[in-house]
């Protein structure tokens, strides 16, 4: 086993996603309200842009299927309104960082790779890749740590999809068989486990909206995924 995928958003990065959530809808609200927008329309616009990238289908990439639902929903010319987005992520996302990191998760992902792990987030694709980058280096990481990280622009699929981490395996040629998958979502990083890859569960801020049966090979906090990593060979 030499390859290990990590989830971002409640792993890698301590968040409760609900406050993320509402911090970050409300936040881009206000900020289309000062661009005299309609700011609850562009939400609603959003929303429904998401709720279409989580069901793809694969024919299009989510950054696609985001933009058509958007434009259909408001009338605004990509071209016209994706730059106010690019703004609002480069100057006013940080604003929602909570400065919370997890040095336990900081610790164990920057030995996996001095022991010569290859590492991959896989971190649900639904933001673009400055939102995403941000979000990394919001958890204490270098994006560079991570040998591919997955954004709306090049994925096709989202979460609980098999189909996404089947995208991931096949786009990046990795070996099932040496794959590790490292999450805190019950159902959207526990699917990876019906491929053949083992799941560790870190519980800090686990999730598992549907009650599921927790069938992963491993679980546990922060410190027991550090201790984990602490245990696990040198790559040869």
């Amino acid at each position: 086993m030499n390859t290990n995928l990590f989830d971002l958003d409640g792993t890698l990065l301590p968040m409760d996603v609900e406050e993320f959530t509402k911090k970050y809808f409300g936040l881009i609200m206000q900020t289309m309200n000062e661009n005299n927008r309609d700011g609850k329309m562009i939400l609603d616009a959003i929303l429904k842009g998401t709720m279409a990238m989580v069901r793809n289908d694969g024919s299009h990439t989510n950054e696609e299927v985001f933009w058509e639902t958007f434009v259909e929903a408001t009338q605004i010319p990509q071209d016209e309104i994706e730059p106010e987005f690019y703004d609002f992520y480069e100057n006013v996302f940080d604003k929602i960082n909570s400065g919370v990191q997890s040095q336990n998760m900081i610790k164990a992902a920057k030995l996996l790779k001095e022991k010569g792990y290859r590492l991959y987030l896989t971190t649900n694709p639904l933001f673009p890749r400055v939102a995403t980058l941000k979000r990394v280096r919001w958890a204490g990481l270098d994006p560079d740590d991570f040998e591919w990280i997955t954004t709306y622009e090049n994925s096709s699929f989202s979460k609980p999809s098999v189909n996404y981490y089947q995208e991931v395996i096949q786009g990046q040629h990795l070996d099932v068989n040496q794959c590790m998958m490292v999450g805190n979502d019950v159902k959207e990083d526990g699917v990876i486990e019906t491929l053949g890859i083992p799941l560790y569960l870190v519980e800090d801020y686990m999730l598992n909206h549907d009650n599921l049966e927790i069938k992963c090979r491993w679980k546990g906090s922060s410190q027991d995924f550090l201790s984990f990593a602490e245990g696990l060979p040198e790559v040869k």
